[in-house]
């Protein structure tokens, strides 16, 4: 029995009492617990023996409603005279390139795993995620308007910002696979964490089509 379940919904508790209060500290504290909870998550993950790669690809089926569910939100929600959150052809775009780069750096790592450099695809991998939330940690701080601004910025920062945090638990995914090695982890995960960032990135291209562009 695993003690994450109780764990994990004591976090969400304090993140949703922190986000209706409006208390910024509670929602750093949440960020940082929460950090705490996908790297015990990821790392209980790999080292379980048993895997169901159909509960994998109904996580996956999951997520595609809920993004799926924002973009029709995005798209029939804009107003006039409402602009994205950063011009296309800044800050979104270098994402693109980031995303799009880890993609095919994943790709190799994957058809090159079980060799002596592989992991340096893997470690690639993991510094262009990286560069990618810190572009999106400058553009929010950047960003002319808030999730309070309208409607229609509401739900843009809410897809930009559940984005967000699947490439962080992808990353964390990521660095616990390179801290224990080939040996510590199985090739089915292995398997998952690839396809899921490969999930990922075709995520933001259609943030950035729908959100950035449209």
């Amino acid at each position: 029995m695993s003690w994450l379940p109780i764990y994990n919904a004591w976090v969400v508790m304090v993140g949703i009492v922190s986000m209706f209060l409006w208390e910024l500290e509670g929602v750093l504290v949440f960020v940082f617990i929460v950090l705490i909870s996908l790297w015990f998550l990821a790392k209980e993950s790999l080292y379980t023996l048993k895997h169901f790669i159909t509960g994998f690809w109904i996580f996956i089926l999951s997520e595609v409603v809920a993004f799926g569910t924002l973009f029709v939100l995005c798209l029939n929600s804009e107003e006039e005279f409402v602009v994205p959150l950063s011009h296309f052809n800044e800050l979104p775009l270098l994402g693109c390139f980031l995303l799009t780069g880890s993609s095919i750096t994943i790709t190799t790592y994957h058809q090159e795993y079980g060799t002596a450099y592989c992991w340096l695809y893997l470690l690639a991998t993991i510094i262009l995620g990286s560069g990618f939330i810190l572009l999106q940690l400058y553009e929010f701080y950047d960003s002319w308007c808030d999730i309070t601004f309208c409607y229609y910025q509401g739900v843009c920062f809410a897809t930009v910002g559940l984005h967000f945090m699947h490439v962080m638990g992808g990353l964390i995914a990521m660095t616990t696979m390179l801290c224990c090695g080939e040996k510590g982890v199985s090739r089915t995960n292995v398997d998952c964490v690839v396809w899921y960032w490969h999930f990922v990135d075709y995520v933001w291209l259609f943030v950035f089509l729908i959100i950035y562009i449209s």
